[in-house]
């Protein structure tokens, strides 16, 4: 006699959903994605960029204003060499072609390069033989554009500022 008998394998049980991998990567990495998504919105909501002008339009058409006083400044052959003390005082010595007559007072802007918030603006006084002195107290670490001007002219140089205070060009 044959034995017409047949093996039954026990049924599968099927696993719960998160118990299977797959499961993870289909739901998982979409949900990853989604809450990313959010914290990059946080993050660009927090703060504006302040390096962008409202009004670039005419900031692009007053360039030329600013070139021509630029252009006025290397003819007369002006370039400065800036000093800070440790007591705050910023001394911009000028050099000049000669017969050049330094004013009386300049106009002086400390642009730090990314902060805008810290940017300074305040009068210079004529010390003498094209020595200028303002008491700007301590500046930020960090890279500064010094813009020293007057209607006719502009120089402007570039420093940086270490952690100590102390600047260099």
């Amino acid at each position: 006699m044959t034995d017409n008998t047949v093996t039954r394998s026990a049924p599968r049980i099927a696993a719960r959903w998160h118990q299977e991998p797959i499961a993870w990567l289909v739901f998982g990495l979409p949900a990853v994605v989604v809450v990313a998504s959010f914290v990059t919105l946080g993050i660009a909501m927090e703060g504006s960029d302040t390096l962008v002008v409202d009004d670039y339009y005419k900031q692009g058409l007053e360039i030329n204003k600013v070139l021509v006083r630029e252009d006025h400044a290397k003819a007369a052959g002006l370039a400065f060499a800036p000093d800070l003390s440790v007591d705050g005082a910023l001394t911009l010595r000028f050099n000049a072609n000669a017969g050049f007559i330094f004013p009386n007072e300049i106009d002086l802007k400390l642009n730090h390069a990314t902060r805008d918030d810290i940017d300074r603006t305040l009068p210079m006084t004529h010390a003498g033989n094209g020595v200028y002195v303002a008491k700007v107290g301590k500046l930020e670490q960090g890279p500064w554009y010094i813009d020293a001007s007057t209607a006719q002219w502009r120089v402007v140089n570039r420093v940086s500022v270490n952690a100590k205070g102390e600047m260099k060009s």
